[in-house]
């Protein structure tokens, strides 16, 4: 078996960022296409929605699944979801580049493994039954 999980997602935490660039919806999606860009991954659709009084959510809908963004301005902090199908994307260069864009003068990174082989029992994928 090739690769033994369904989905390899980063989650990173930017902790002292920019208030006025977190907060900024066309800031955001505009970083977040660039970043995934930078990781040459194959973008969907994007939502992004800005909260009143302060905040900004969004998912970005990857080919190769998704990433998702929540920051709180009011803390300067933001938290970033990459979540891919494969092991084989390069994300370091994006993260590189969120963390420039945002002003973060810190980031912390989880790999999180999702949906062992092992523990499914159907592993074969069905072929045109839909």
């Amino acid at each position: 078996m090739k690769n033994p999980y369904l989905g390899y997602q980063k989650t990173i935490d930017f902790y002292d960022c920019d208030t006025h660039i977190i907060n900024d919806c066309d800031i955001i999606e505009t970083t977040l296409l660039e970043a995934a860009k930078i990781m040459e991954l194959t973008v969907v659709n994007t939502t992004i929605h800005s909260f009143s009084p302060i905040g900004v959510s969004g998912v970005i809908v990857i080919k190769e699944s998704h990433i998702a963004i929540h920051t709180w301005p009011e803390h300067g902090y933001v938290a970033i979801d990459i979540f891919t199908c494969s092991p084989d994307h390069t994300l370091d260069n994006g993260i590189s580049f969120l963390q420039e864009r945002f002003k973060a003068s810190r980031i912390t990174q989880k790999e999180i493994l999702r949906g062992n082989l092992s523990q499914i029992k159907n592993t074969n994928p069905i072929k045109n039954e839909f």
